[in-house]
């Protein structure tokens, strides 16, 4: 039970490291949001389309809102939802 705990300490230190140094303003790219939230791109891109996560579109790309992406990491992650 500890090393589970450990583990899920250790996992939710990493990704407040990955996302410490962005404004919950701030947009992030869909790498940045695939890495914070280590899901693929195609998870991402179901999230986007269901609501779940603000997107706006520059030219080709999307930028989501990492106040979106803050609000996951907090709920405990994406999962198999």
């Amino acid at each position: 039970m500890f090393e589970r705990m450990a583990y899920l300490h250790k996992m939710m230190f990493h990704l407040f490291e990955k996302i410490r140094n962005k404004d919950r303003g701030d947009w992030l790219t869909l790498e940045e949001t695939c890495a914070i939230l280590n899901v693929s791109e195609r998870k991402v891109r179901n999230l986007q389309s269901g609501g779940r996560i603000g997107f706006v579109r520059y030219g080709k790309k999307c930028k989501y809102k990492a106040e979106d992406v803050y609000g996951l990491v907090m709920k405990g992650g994406v999962g198999s939802e």
